[in-house]
């Protein structure tokens, strides 16, 4: 990077769909920062899948050829059973991880671009992680052992809007929604509409969404259905 050169101040978010092109595009504006601009630029992954080491197919992890020399982070940081501190790797594991990953590269003097799929890992990025209860492993326990029917019917039952989001086959999740129900007597859903308040609602700090431009990927469908066949072909 040249003495002169001036890194951008907004930290560009790209979303979208599967297949649709977003760590190419990261890698394409990172290499046109340093040919144009003289600005180094790293990538930061948002990705609950692609942080897992050994997950490589099914997951579209970007190899050393498609990387093009650009640096990425949270790529391949924890194994599939572990997280930080033991347990499950979180939404807020990924935050912590990434703010320090952010800013430990605008400290270099390089200019941090986030790409991924994960569009909770982004909604924390930009808003914050609402305010829930901690985790319970005793219960969490216990409603995994439930019935796979009876958990189901219990979410559809307590937070409809939850169930309608999230996939039955989805025990992670699901367990998570009836864990919050269970401890506070209110659904997560409505839990979650923090992050709609006017003041940003949760944890959200002032002014978060003012560090990042978020940049989304729109295709038609018959377009996309075409790229995620090919891929899946490909893999």
């Amino acid at each position: 990077m040249s003495a002169n050169a001036a890194v951008p101040q907004l930290v560009p978010v790209i979303a979208g769909p599967t297949a649709g092109g977003k760590s190419d595009l990261a890698v394409e504006v990172a290499l046109h920062a340093h040919r144009e601009l003289g600005v180094q630029a790293e990538i930061v992954t948002a990705d609950a899948f692609q942080v897992y080491r050994g997950m490589d197919i099914g997951t579209a992890k970007p190899d050393m050829q498609e990387r093009r020399g650009v640096p990425h982070w949270l790529v391949d940081v924890v194994e599939p059973w572990e997280g930080e501190g033991g347990g499950s790797f979180t939404v807020e594991d990924w935050l912590r991880l990434a703010e320090r990953e952010i800013g430990e590269i605008a400290a270099r003097g390089r200019w941090p671009i986030v790409a991924g799929g994960t569009h909770l890992y982004i909604k924390a990025l930009l808003d914050g992680l609402f305010e829930g209860p901690e985790p319970d492993a005793a219960l969490r326990a216990e409603l995994a052992a439930m019935d796979p029917a009876a958990r189901r019917a219990e979410l559809e039952r307590v937070d409809p809007a939850a169930a309608a989001r999230i996939h039955p086959n989805d025990i992670r999740r699901t367990v998570r929604a009836l864990e919050v129900f269970r401890q506070t007597g209110r659904p997560i859903s409505e839990h979650q509409r923090q992050w709609d308040a006017p003041e940003g609602g949760g944890s959200q700090e002032p002014g978060r969404r003012g560090r990042y431009q978020l940049v989304v990927l729109d295709w038609e469908v018959e377009a996309i259905n075409r790229r995620i066949n090919a891929r899946v072909k490909a893999m």
